[in-house]
């Protein structure tokens, strides 16, 4: 999104629950969350099935059709056949598909299990797995669970036929890291997970998964997410447990997704559970989604099936059911709407860290008037919304967003999940903190303290990344650019932002219709050379924020790509726009 910004400037238990306005699919997306379901491709057929899928997730994964048994039945044969329908139902309903798994002890074809090989055989048996299989979906799978369940409950490692029986040659966790160095490998672009269940909560399995990854990371093992399978029970999850260890993986940079969630429960002998059962299900539900929510980096949220009537629970533990959010009959459960009620009601999460300049990225304080970008907003408009001016204004509310300073809502230019971008508005001025809020629907998050400083300046890239050759036009109003650089003797015009106070000092988010110089003096150098400032102020045509800055390159300025800075009220923007000078 970084790019957008320069053009934005210019069952027989009735306890079921009808279906909402808006699906679980749309109010995930609000989010910027994936909300997926494990699927088995035999029930595409059946229109039910497909149609509640399609509906209400917007992430697929195969329950099973991409372990190693299925896709891998003879030592140099492959079968794909099933999981392929998968990859094209998920691209068929614009749905992102998730890959499960490449290494597990469990669902091994009997040609490998039943015979005696080396590891140097087992070890290119298990490369040349992973490369086929990822390569086979390169483009398709977004992520993979590379290895599965390595872990015992003890937080000892599980003796597999791929870590010591006998094995593939590598001790400890090295049998893993290299299984994530040959996924990698084979699809440079695809999340890596490790998953695993029983260590969504602190304790000692998940201090191992956590050691582990923290290794990982520490030596670039190509580790990307934790999934945490999350098979639950009626007994109440431990909540403050899950969300401190899903912190202390995000604080390692790791994406946390639920990827098999479901909450067993005690059924009778036609497979219904009561409605006090179904009541403390959805309390459940409800309760694992929103602490999600209060984890930027958890990034999805998975149940495995959807449905009671596909369920791997009563198979597995007989005497119980009643897992998914929907019935039998595809209805809709309270475990459903207890889902909808988190993601429409959870609040924002907020940190004072993803508010930074529009046009360095730079965070740490903000200025009067700069258009600040704000990042990790959600929920908000799953597609993109952009403010008009309205009799020279831009609007506070947008697609039911605001971005609220000490109360009050900013100007918007633009809004959709996960960025925002405004204008802090020029009453700042003066003060050394801001209370900073988020609001979606009318739900605010809580507020958050920004520091506050007179000038933040930072010059807008042509690209909007941040750096590299500027926003910069001749006087004849072209770019100037590696073709048309900029002449000695010559003028150049520079635009910035957190560049202060004008005078006259215009509304907030009015359109700037004539000069105003800016109140604190500014300076430039290119190439390090002091060039003069024939103007500094608002620049006509773009919001009250953006400054405008004329500029004469002098003599001595080198020539080649120079680097700009605007130094205004004594502080420097950073040395990262250049422009081209003949």
């Amino acid at each position: 999104m970084k790019g957008f910004l320069l053009p934005c400037l210019a069952t027989a238990s009735l306890a079921v629950f009808p279906l909402g306005a808006q699906s679980i699919r749309d109010l995930a997306a609000e989010r910027g969350l994936r909300f997926g379901a494990a699927v088995d491709p035999s029930h595409f057929s059946e229109s039910l099935y497909s149609d509640t899928l399609a509906r209400e997730f917007n992430q697929v994964e195969p329950e099973n059709a991409m372990k190693f048994g299925p896709t891998h039945p003879g030592l140099n044969v492959y079968s794909f056949a099933s999981a392929d329908s998968i990859a094209a139902f998920a691209a068929a309903h614009g749905m992102a598909l998730r890959g499960h798994t490449l290494v597990w002890h469990s669902n091994l074809p009997s040609w490998l299990t039943g015979a005696t090989w080396t590891t140097a055989q087992l070890s290119n048996i298990l490369q040349d797995h992973i490369s086929t299989v990822v390569g086979h979906y390169k483009d398709q799978v977004f992520a993979w669970d590379v290895v599965n369940e390595a872990f015992n409950d003890n937080g000892t490692l599980r003796s597999t036929i791929w870590s010591n029986s006998p094995g593939i040659g590598l001790a400890g966790t090295a049998y893993i890291e290299q299984a994530f160095r040959w996924a990698r490998a084979a699809s440079p672009k695809a999340y890596l997970y490790y998953n695993d269940y029983n260590a969504e909560s602190t304790g000692v399995k998940s201090d191992a998964v956590y050691a582990m990854a923290k290794d990982f990371k520490a030596r670039g093992v190509p580790l990307d997410g934790i999934g945490m399978q999350m098979h639950l029970t009626s007994a109440a999850p431990n909540l403050t447990g899950i969300e401190a260890n899903m912190r202390r993986l995000a604080d390692l940079g790791l994406m946390i997704d639920i990827t098999e969630l479901d909450v067993r429960l005690t059924v009778n002998s036609s497979g219904i559970a009561s409605d006090a059962l179904l009541a403390t299900e959805a309390q459940t539900y409800h309760d694992i989604v929103a602490v999600c929510l209060k984890i930027p980096l958890c990034r999805g949220v998975q149940t495995w099936g959807f449905t009671d009537k596909y369920s791997w629970v009563p198979g597995t533990y007989p005497g119980l059911g009643a897992a998914l959010e929907f019935d039998a009959g595809y209805r809709p459960k309270p475990a459903y709407a207890s889902m909808v009620g988190a993601l429409s009601n959870t609040p924002p999460v907020l940190a004072a860290a993803d508010l930074v300049s529009a046009a360095s990225y730079g965070g740490g304080s903000v200025s009067p008037g700069e258009i600040v970008a704000l990042f990790n907003t959600n929920p908000g408009p799953a597609a993109l919304a952009v403010a008009d001016f309205t009799d020279g204004r831009l609007p506070t509310s947008l697609s039911g967003v605001r971005l609220l300073f000490d109360g009050i809502a900013a100007p918007l230019l633009y809004t959709v999940t996960g960025q925002t971008a405004a204008i802090a508005p020029f009453f700042l001025a003066g003060r050394s903190t801001t209370q900073m809020q988020y609001e979606y629907k009318g739900i605010q998050s809580a507020a958050v303290t920004v520091a506050v400083s007179p000038v933040h300046p930072a010059l807008f890239a042509a690209n909007a990344s941040g750096s590299g050759p500027g926003a910069i036009l001749d006087l004849a109003y072209h770019p100037v650019t590696a073709a048309n650089p900029a002449r000695r003797g010559g003028y150049v015009i520079l635009y910035a932002t957190g560049a202060g106070l004008t005078s006259p000092l215009p509304g907030d988010g009015q359109l700037a219709t004539d000069t105003a110089s800016l109140s604190a003096r500014a300076t430039v150098t290119i190439g390090g050379v002091d060039c003069a400032v024939s103007y500094a102020g608002a620049a006509p045509g773009l919001v009250a924020g953006g400054a405008q800055v004329n500029v004469l390159v002098s003599a001595g300025v080198p020539s080649g790509e120079q680097p700009v800075v605007l130094t205004v009220g004594g502080v420097s923007s950073p040395a990262s726009v250049t422009v081209f000078v003949e």
